[in-house]
């Protein structure tokens, strides 16, 4: 496979936005064939042209102490990578290519180092994750039970304590129509919806020195229909990263907007995922994203769940998204360090 930055180059010159990761995904099954892994390609029901990647070193699944974890697709639209002496540019280079290449340098390192404990590793590639998740819902029939799960994405080389959950929620006022130069012909949504949204604002979320503050964005709001009358019907749309539960924000929602306004619960989410922390010591950071591990049926028997990688997330999904070529290397050292603490203990 050459040197880690060389791979990455080669896996980012292969588009794989979300529903295209089908020739990303066999470009990878066979790197790892030609490493000596043995390989699953697991299509997506009723979309073959998407498949899943399983790589193990043996047959038996049961075998299998701890997956390395990440995603095949990327957002759109496709950036072709680039590179100059101190980062590579591009799409996916850090959300996550560079993740899985990092991973799969890390874990023919054991393979060269420790055979046997290279043996009780799977690589577990995914479609999907930017968007709903198809792939880890599927990836749950191949019955994988590990002890430990790593997944990769840009944590700019810190252990993550938490993953934040996610709510999403609609907010929707009603009102009367009328002339607004006549207060008293009706009434505005719109005023309404303004005054919810100010006591939200002015809410003390919970926050936490170790796993961050529950933060929310009012992402859109619509309502009305002229200026000159008084609007019958407003909504807004919020998304809350939390620290706490979904019922908890739920419930301090339903206190704040006592009986004014509508709550739409039908967008749902997820509760938070509280990290394990690692066998060495590392620098730490709160993770404000979502990933697929809330949706692994064996989440809750897991003796240890990480999530880690190199780059910033803070970059992902932009015109400029980049890895620092150094931190890329320093992420195949510590995905070789984590794997061999965690096996050997």
């Amino acid at each position: 496979m050459g040197d880690v930055k060389e791979f990455l180059l080669k896996c980012m010159k292969i588009e794989s936005t979300t529903g295209n990761e089908g020739a990303y995904a066999s470009f990878i099954a066979s790197a790892l064939k030609s490493a000596g892994w043995t390989v699953e390609e697991q299509p997506i029901a009723g979309q073959e042209h998407r498949k899943n990647v399983l790589a193990t070193r043996g047959w038996d699944r049961e075998d299998i102490r701890l997956v390395l974890n990440t995603h095949l697709d990327t957002v759109p639209p496709y950036i072709p990578p680039s590179e100059d002496g101190v980062k590579i540019y591009g799409r996916g280079c850090n959300d996550a290519k560079g993740q899985m290449a990092a991973m799969i340098f890390a874990a023919n390192r054991i393979v060269e180092r420790n055979p046997k404990l290279a043996d009780q590793i799977g690589l577990l590639f995914v479609v999907g994750e930017e968007l709903d998740h198809i792939g880890m819902k599927e990836a749950n029939k191949l019955k994988l039970s590990p002890e430990f799960l790593i997944v990769g994405e840009p944590t700019d080389n810190r252990f993550a304590t938490i993953q934040k959950g996610a709510y999403k929620v609609h907010i929707r006022t009603s009102g009367k129509a009328g002339h607004s130069g006549y207060p008293h012909t009706g009434s505005s949504a719109i005023h309404k919806l303004v005054d919810v949204l100010h006591d939200i604002s002015e809410h003390d979320w919970p926050k936490s020195e170790v796993h961050g503050d529950t933060t929310y964005n009012m992402g859109f709001i619509n309502g009305g229909h002229a200026l000159n009358a008084w609007a019958e019907k407003a909504e807004a749309s919020i998304f809350f990263r939390i620290t706490t539960s979904v019922e908890d924000v739920r419930a301090r929602l339903v206190k704040i907007v006592a009986g004014r306004a509508e709550i739409d619960n039908a967008l749902g989410g997820n509760d938070p995922v509280l990290l394990s922390k690692t066998p060495f010591e590392a620098p730490t950071i709160a993770a404000s994203f979502n990933t697929d591990l809330s949706y692994f049926d064996g989440l809750a028997k897991l003796k240890g769940v990480y999530l880690f990688g190199g780059g910033s997330i803070t970059n992902a999904h932009s015109d400029n998204e980049f890895i620092v070529k150094s931190d890329l290397a320093a992420a195949v050292d510590t995905y070789e360090q984590l794997i061999s603490a965690l096996l050997t203990q």
